[in-house]
């Protein structure tokens, strides 16, 4: 199996030769081919596309809510952004009730978010469909809600620090959690454990008992840095939630059932030099 770069943005044109003998690969080549934009439409493939468009159109045209601001992915100089906060305020929304994993707090993978929601024009309030919705998180992963000690959140923080000019990979975080960062502090030690709050207050390195919502692909991704950091084992893993709703449908609820939407001041993560 290979993968090419990502979001189809190049192709690996690979040619094996293989013994008839011992099936063993004898020579092999291999060179990437950039997709460009220039070509023609292959006329199958876009009437394929353009069928589909039309099926999915009642839903995907659904009004489902507005907004009063731009909600954008670009991240802030601590590293959060409007709809990163949107996003992460959805799920903790949905998560919070204790028959969905009764969450304390939501991240959200700000690398899964994949356009904007911006407003139509010079409208100072827009309608947003599901299919803007779903063009923003178009992946269907679902929720877990895990379990997790003090001590355990800051080394996740820790880790998504490693690179201070690179704040694309900052986690976006729940209204109800903040916490501040230095940016000149050495890696793996640029937040103080006092800093980091849950409603205001300063979450305890040995409570074992938050509990945070993530998407199912950053959860992964979280076992395996607290793995690789001898900060969990499978005992540890007993009891994670996870949604019945897939995170945009999570999203769409979230917005059928507030009000038009306003952008928030970006103060949940914070940078100090």
């Amino acid at each position: 199996m290979t993968q090419a770069y990502a979001q189809g943005k190049v192709l690996t044109d690979i040619d094996l030769v293989i013994s008839n003998e011992t099936h063993a690969v004898i020579e092999k080549k291999a060179r990437n081919i950039i997709v460009s934009r220039d070509v023609p439409k292959d006329f199958g493939v876009a009437g394929l596309v353009m069928r589909y468009k039309s099926l999915v159109a009642p839903i995907a045209d659904k009004v489902i809510g507005s907004i009063k601001g731009n909600f954008t992915a670009k991240p802030n100089e601590a590293g959060e952004s409007t709809l990163g906060d949107l996003i992460a305020d959805a799920q903790l929304n949905y998560t919070h009730n204790p028959s969905c994993g009764g969450a304390d707090v939501a991240f959200t993978n700000p690398e899964g978010i994949r356009s904007n929601l911006n407003l139509s024009g010079s409208e100072r309030q827009s309608n947003v469909t599901y299919g803007q919705v779903f063009s923003v998180q178009p992946f269907g992963n679902k929720l877990v809600t895990m379990t997790l000690n003090g001590t355990q959140i800051k080394d996740l923080l820790e880790n998504q620090l490693h690179y201070s000019d690179d704040k694309s990979s900052t986690l976006q975080v729940s209204k109800s959690f903040g916490y501040t960062w230095n940016k000149s502090a050495p890696v793996g030690k640029r937040i103080n454990i006092s800093g980091i709050k849950i409603n205001g207050t300063s979450i305890d390195p040995n409570n074992p008992s938050y509990h945070v919502t993530m998407d199912s692909f950053m959860a992964e991704r979280a076992i395996s840095i607290l793995e690789a950091d001898n900060m969990i084992n499978e005992s540890s893993l007993d009891g994670m939630n996870v949604t019945a709703l897939d995170d945009v449908n999570v999203t769409a609820n979230y917005f059928s059932h507030s009000k038009a939407m306003d952008t928030e001041p970006g103060n949940r993560i914070a940078v100090v030099e």
